[in-house]
């Protein structure tokens, strides 16, 4: 439990990830943004995201070359796509992602299921045959990346917000959400007030401040392993 859930409790709305996962699913179903008051005040996330994630961050903090992902949902299943890595200053993402169900070799009254990502297997189980959906969720949810650490004159470390660029790419895919790992999880969601364009966006107007009150977008900040928090309930 986070000092935040021990001095608020349940006092805070918390959505977890599924339902997330399932609204931005909708929304994207309908071509629309949600509404700002709509956001949750914190956001709940699986264990296995978490040393996924975790794992990602550590590899970025050794080299020091930021990292990009996307998630998806396979058939109940939160998975990683392979991990594209770029310089200290830049990095693309990618992957592709297919479930597979198919007849046991050997066992009788089971089927093969496979997470087939960019081409090779990820995972494999048996699936009792019973089981076996009859139609297959398979999901794209967001990108996510990493930014590394810098120390200052005076020897403090310190790491990049969400850059322009960062913004600008989030508004022209009409995505829905972004995120951001550096020490922590930062999620980005953008809602219906949200501008459209933001060409003449800077570095430096960039702050957690001006994404929630000039752009209205949803901003949440998670420490490793616990819940992510809307920024502005944090800072209240």
């Amino acid at each position: 439990m986070g000092i935040f859930d021990f001095l608020f409790g349940s006092r805070v709305s918390t959505i977890s990830f599924d339902s997330l996962r399932k609204k931005i699913v909708d929304l994207r179903k309908s071509n629309i943004y949600p509404f700002n008051d709509n956001l949750p005040e914190a956001i709940s996330f699986p264990y296995d995201f978490w040393e996924d994630l975790i794992k990602i961050y550590k590899k970025t903090d050794i080299d020091g070359l930021e990292r990009a992902f996307s998630i998806f949902w396979a058939d109940g299943e939160i998975i990683f796509s392979e991990v594209k890595t770029g310089s200290d200053r830049m990095v693309t993402s990618g992957g592709s992602i297919q479930v597979k169900y198919s007849h046991h070799p050997t066992r009788e009254g089971y089927a093969r299921k496979e997470v087939i990502l960019d081409g090779s297997v990820l995972k494999r189980k048996d699936v009792y045959y019973e089981k076996v959906p009859k139609s297959l969720e398979v999901q794209y949810l967001f990108n996510i990346h990493t930014h590394p650490k810098h120390s200052s004159e005076d020897g403090k470390v310190f790491y990049n917000f969400f850059s322009a660029q960062d913004i600008k790419s989030l508004i022209s895919s009409k995505a829905i959400v972004t995120a951001l790992i550096t020490d922590k999880l930062w999620l980005l969601i953008r809602t219906k007030s949200t501008p459209f364009d933001v060409s003449n966006l800077l570095d430096s107007q960039v702050t957690p401040e001006y994404v929630q009150n000039t752009l209205h977008m949803g901003l949440y900040k998670a420490e490793f392993n616990n819940k992510a928090y809307r920024y502005d309930l944090l800072n209240r």
